[in-house]
């Protein structure tokens, strides 16, 4: 049986990788794309954040149902800011080992619902083995110990060590390191500067050790986020960013006797977890939430609890979620928002109804109903379609545009949490600013529900099944199970 190997790659953007692809930028790629399969419009997740797009990829679920509502939330119970490190300046004002721990334990262990499996649990509960390499969410049946180097755990009071639960092989930079018969010999990218082997060189080290120890497992998702990093910062160098990326893919082919004898062996699926859009250059395209909403007692960074405070803000980068702390404020925000022309959507929720604003025009949804969509999910919807782009198909179902799957992907988003807040998108080059978190003016940017951020290309090759269209990400899991293994009770 051949393995599978999913390569999440950070930020892959389907216009950037057909420009490669034509100019002969990236050979692997190129490789991959001539033996398969290339859909350029697989729908990701919102928020269009990694923590929240991991979560559903290694559950098939949207936030709705596994709980990770984004990178940035907040958690009304324990009357905190929920940071899976996003923004050196936050981190440090929210406390670097709160962040640390969400991202390195709390997520997997507390945060990501128990009532969904991951896909590493359902493997390896029918006798199948699974891997993990750097990616935040990786929740499985083993428990692994992390160990934080001296100077890291003394730097961070000696309280970062703890156990968290992964799959047969895991790999987290070399907080984790899996159990195989050789450990990666030691490189820069395993230093300090390099996010301690959180990093695309790494994790292609870890994965060739895996490969050449014989235990490779029957699934590896293996995450590369370079990219990402280096679009936030030079977004006009998209190409060679991708081709760098490239160079890891075919350090890993070049370990097989031919490229062809990888294929032989191995499914190749490699998907983006979502775009990035490119933001103005002027102050004017940063759309300043603290200044906004001034007229609010917004709760300061950094401070133990809510008391005396009106509203939280948890900044996405093109999304934010807003946590009225107060039910009568509510409506007086969608006003205040729904007023400011950069900003593109305010969402909220009323009981089991989604309220949506867009240009002065409004639209309520809710589940169930004669509404089909074009993925089979029914629904009532209310208003003007134009507010989400809708539009019927030739079949009579609900199609999307401008919002790829807007309906269950903004009810996933609004649901993910219960009590009151709103969700708003930033318009096309345009990002949010509020207290200390990241900025990128003239660079690239992500979070929102719309096509720019949403759709991301897919390719997958050495299979003999191609993967149902209209594609969406959370659709891999059960497409991979039925890779691995033709037992129906899987799947």
């Amino acid at each position: 049986m051949k393995k599978v190997l999913l390569f999440l790659i950070d930020s892959m953007m389907t216009d950037v990788l057909r420009n490669c692809l034509n100019k002969g930028k990236t050979p692997a790629l190129q490789f991959f794309y001539q033996h398969g399969q290339l859909i350029e419009d697989c729908v990701t997740v919102f928020p269009t954040m990694t923590a929240s797009v991991d979560c559903s990829l290694i559950t098939g679920e949207y936030p709705d149902r596994h709980k990770v509502p984004g990178l940035v939330w907040y958690d009304p119970r324990e009357q905190k800011i929920v940071n899976y490190i996003n923004g050196a300046e936050t981190v440090l004002t929210l406390g670097l080992v709160q962040c640390l721990r969400n991202a390195l334990f709390e997520m997997n262990n507390r945060h990501l619902s128990s009532e969904v499996q991951t896909i590493h649990e359902v493997l390896e509960e029918n006798g199948f083995t699974s891997g993990s390499i750097n990616v935040i969410a990786h929740r499985g049946l083993q428990s692994y110990n992390v160990r934080p180097s001296f100077l890291l755990d003394a730097a961070t009071g000696f309280s970062l060590s703890g156990v968290t639960s992964g799959p047969s092989i895991f790999s987290l930079g070399t907080l984790v390191k899996p159990a195989i018969f050789r450990e990666v010999p030691w490189s820069v990218s395993q230093s300090l500067a390099a996010s301690l082997g959180i990093n695309d060189r790494y994790a292609i080290d870890v994965l060739i050790e895996v490969v050449k120890s014989g235990m490779q497992p029957d699934f590896t998702l293996i995450y590369l986020p370079d990219n990402d990093h280096k679009l936030h910062q030079a977004y006009r160098l998209a190409e060679e960013h991708l081709a760098q990326v490239d160079e890891q893919l075919v350090r890993f082919l070049n370990t097989f006797d031919s490229w062809e004898q990888a294929l032989q062996q191995n499914v190749f699926i490699l998907v983006s977890d979502h775009g990035q859009t490119l933001i103005g250059r002027t102050d004017e395209h940063n759309v300043n939430l603290d200044r906004l909403l001034a007229d609010y007692a917004i709760h300061p960074l950094g401070k133990d609890d809510v008391q005396g405070d009106e509203l939280v803000i948890c900044n996405n980068e093109r999304m934010a979620y807003l946590y009225p702390l107060r039910e009568h404020l509510l409506s007086q925000l969608v006003e205040l928002l729904s007023a400011e022309r950069r900003i593109d959507l305010v969402a909220w929720k009323d009981g089991p109804w989604v309220n949506v604003l867009n240009g002065g025009k409004a639209l309520a949804f809710c589940r169930g109903g004669s509404d089909v969509d074009q993925y089979g999910a029914a629904w009532t919807v209310n208003g003007a379609w134009e507010v989400l782009d809708l539009r019927l198909d030739e079949r009579g179902k609900i199609s999307f545009d401008s919002y790829p799957d807007a309906l269950s992907r903004l009810y996933g988003a609004l649901f993910s949490q219960d009590g009151p807040l709103i969700v708003i998108t930033a318009a096309p080059g345009y990002e949010f600013v509020s207290e200390h978190m990241p900025t990128h003016l003239g660079e690239g940017s992500h979070g929102s529900l719309h096509k720019q951020d949403s759709l991301v290309p897919l390719l997958i090759a050495g299979s003999k099944r191609p993967l149902a269209r209209p594609a969406r990400l959370v659709d891999l899991k059960s497409y991979v199970l039925q890779e691995i293994t033709s037992q129906t009770a899987l799947v």
